[in-house]
């Protein structure tokens, strides 16, 4: 069973902050005004596409002896945003599986391109599996407008922090997009640790093999401090830092070590 999606990378929204970082008193970077979309545009949804998939991986991991911890942590209401690690290309499917509510990815804008006998069947499945494009490495003003929407329709978003997956399994340095996006929307971040799937589709194992995964969510993180901030590189830092800082406790915890 072939995982769905690839790295889904924020992009490298450093960019925007740096110029303002240099200033007393910079403003925050916010994603442009939320507009109606294009004809274009790849809108994620939550049909029946998005049960059967994520059903059929909750299946299949649960045959192999998920757990889950902390599931409770996840706000029953209003937006939030999943803050996970990201070793494997199983990571945003069993995100998906473990969260008690529907959740939006952002997915690398490559896998909507890539065509089998010349249709664009994983873009059309990612699509309503609730994953919408992002284009790595530079800032994406549509990607970002996206993440906004769903965060102001009182949705869940997952973004990975360390943007990418991490080629040794250890946790990587964050990027600064998730604390942007953060930062503009002031929704609460729910840190997430994966334990076991570095064991297959990862740059360490990438072939596919049957893992016994674990989801642990941590509580919610506010940043009500952070929040009431400009959004200059200092604040966005010291958030993207907060939740890898997180990550790592739950790490200790999955591992036996907190």
């Amino acid at each position: 069973m072939n995982p769905p999606t690839d790295d889904a990378k924020v992009p490298n929204l450093s960019e925007q902050s740096a110029p303002q970082a240099a200033t007393s008193a910079p403003a925050t970077p916010a994603p442009a005004p939320v507009k109606k979309s294009g004809p274009d545009e790849i809108i994620p949804t939550h049909g029946w596409i998005y049960r059967f998939m994520f059903g059929s991986y909750g299946l299949f991991f649960r045959l192999n002896g998920l757990k889950i911890i902390g599931r409770e942590n996840v706000p029953a209401t209003g937006p939030f945003i999943i803050a996970p690690n990201h070793v494997s290309l199983f990571d945003p499917p069993l995100v998906g599986v473990a969260s008690p509510r529907l959740v939006t990815t952002m997915g690398k804008a490559e896998l909507f391109e890539k065509k089998t006998f010349g249709l664009k069947i994983l873009g059309f499945i990612i699509q309503h599996m609730g994953t919408f494009p992002v284009h790595r490495g530079k800032p994406d003003r549509r990607a970002l407008r996206r993440a906004a929407q769903v965060l102001q329709d009182g949705g869940g978003l997952v973004i990975f922090p360390e943007g990418t997956r991490t080629p040794d399994g250890n946790l990587g340095p964050p990027e600064l997009g998730i604390a942007l996006i953060a930062h503009a929307s002031k929704a609460p971040i729910v840190p997430m640790y994966l334990k076991g799937t570095d064991r297959a589709f990862s740059k360490i194992h990438p072939g596919f093999r049957l893992i016994k995964p674990e989801a642990w969510f941590g509580q919610p993180l506010r940043f009500d401090e952070e929040y009431c901030r400009r959004g200059d590189r200092q604040t966005l830092q010291a958030i993207s830092n907060r939740i890898m800082e997180e990550i790592a406790r739950l790490r200790d915890m999955a591992e036996g070590n907190g």
